[in-house]
């Protein structure tokens, strides 16, 4: 083998002239039997498809006398022309990613369902919800609204024997506030009982009788109050309970008709007289009953009085009719 450049005889093996130095690519022998084992393997690699274009496959493309041409095949997604339906095994495989979708979806769906099923019927059948909604909706003044959780949250404390008497007192407040006068009394009434039978301890037994009092005055029922107090078992609940004790003023004279000058004494066990003598309703602003009131010119007069504690508990009205008709010769 001789330089390419300087033409010196080389050695073999040897990568540079010794002479100019230039480097000696070696280029190995060509042997036909690789050749022949080589094209042996390709031929056993072909695929049935590549063998029917008599050359190789690859992608798209097949090499064909040492050529690559670019082929569309029938079952491609490139070959097949717009509005063209898919080929049964891109129909399968269509379907199946479809599925995997749809499924997972599905599920989630599902479970979505599920939870917020379970969620809804446990808030429905939770006593603390149902206690918690009500008593926010009486704070913030929606007493009707607040009625149906009160109420719920009772009967699920009812089903398992439950002794907390807070559902009772908030329903008495509700009821209080929308005409429910009797059901209010009722509730208290129960929760008191409840308190007694449970513990019967007289701080909370006395919290108690106190918001009693309470309902009693706001629905107008203070005529109740003296016989609540009265059938108190406890002496030193009593005690607390009698400031709440009102009761409407008496009058010495019954209404009527009278021929004489009248002198009209009211009076009250608790609290301050408040009265007028036209009909009007009489308020803390009206007179106070300080002495006798003296009736001395003919007419009707229609008098009208209440009590008020020292709690601020205003009792039922005192209504009389008054008329003086005097003689000629009086």
């Amino acid at each position: 083998m001789k330089c390419p450049k300087c033409g010196r005889e080389l050695k073999t093996g040897q990568l540079y002239c010794e002479n100019c130095g230039q480097e000696i690519q070696i280029v190995p022998d060509y042997d036909p039997l690789d050749e022949l084992l080589i094209g042996q393997v390709d031929s056993e690699n072909k695929t049935p498809d590549a063998k029917k274009h008599d050359g190789t496959m690859s992608g798209g493309s097949v090499v064909k006398d040492g050529k690559e041409k670019h082929v569309e095949l029938s079952g491609s997604r490139e070959g097949r022309k717009k509005g063209e339906a898919l080929p049964a095994p891109e129909k399968k495989r269509f379907r199946f990613r479809k599925r995997w979708v749809l499924v997972p979806a599905a599920l989630f769906m599902c479970v979505a369902v599920f939870c917020l099923s379970y969620l809804w019927t446990t808030r429905e059948n939770s006593y603390s919800y149902q206690l918690r909604r009500g008593k926010s909706l009486t704070e913030s003044g929606n007493y009707e609204e607040a009625v149906s959780y009160l109420e719920k949250a009772q009967a699920l404390q009812a089903d398992t024997e439950g002794t907390d008497t807070e559902p009772l007192e908030y329903l008495a407040r509700a009821y209080a506030h929308t005409g429910e006068e009797k059901l209010a009394a009722d509730c208290m009434e129960s929760a008191i009982r409840a308190e007694d039978d449970a513990r019967g301890e007289s701080g909370t037994l006395l919290e108690l009788y106190l918001e009693y009092m309470e309902i009693l005055n706001l629905t107008g029922q203070t005529e109740q109050i003296a016989e609540v107090i009265e059938g108190c078992p406890y002496a030193d609940i009593q005690t607390e309970l009698l400031p709440y004790r009102i009761e409407k003023p008496v009058c010495d004279v019954p209404e009527g008709t009278y021929s004489y000058y009248l002198r009209l004494e009211l009076s009250a066990e608790y609290g301050t007289i408040y009265y007028t003598l036209d009909g009007t309703k009489p308020t803390e602003e009206s007179t106070s009953y300080e002495r006798p009131i003296e009736l001395h010119e003919e007419g009707e007069v229609l008098l009208s009085a209440i009590a008020v504690n020292e709690k601020g508990m205003v009792s039922d009205p005192l209504v009389l009719v008054y008329k003086l008709e005097f003689q000629e010769d009086y």
